[in-house]
């Protein structure tokens, strides 16, 4: 719960949330041998985006089995049961994976002041 948002990721949140025929959730995989991770999450999901947002989290080891129109997430390999889930991963720029090249069609967001309105856009089209 010690970590701090990124800068923009709770105004490009609650941005989002705010379209029309647009649904965020948090997705999130609890660490597996850790058991107060997910009251942690959730913790810090009220603490930073507000209660309104508890009920938009999806705790799960597996997210290839979430359906949704788009996955932002650090981690550039998401695998799990579903070998083709039903969302686009674009990949968040972080430390660990920011040297890493992309296979087409896997899009980057560097962070949060890029123009994250455009993913969203392009789903909708």
């Amino acid at each position: 719960m010690e970590l701090d948002p990124l800068p923009g990721a709770v105004e490009a949140v609650q941005q989002m949330s705010r379209f029309q025929n647009t649904d965020v959730f948090i997705c999130t995989s609890p660490i597996k041998m850790y058991k107060h991770c997910p009251y942690e999450k959730y913790a810090w999901v009220d603490k930073h985006l507000g209660s309104e947002f508890l009920e938009q989290i999806i705790l799960t080891r597996d997210k290839t089995v979430v359906s949704a129109d788009l996955l932002i997430d650090d981690r550039p390999d998401i695998t799990g049961a579903e070998s083709h889930p039903t969302w686009e991963h674009i990949l968040f720029s972080a430390c660990h994976n920011k040297h890493q090249q992309l296979n087409h069609p896997i899009r980057r967001l560097h962070s949060w002041s890029d123009n994250w309105r455009a993913l969203l856009d392009s789903k909708q089209q």
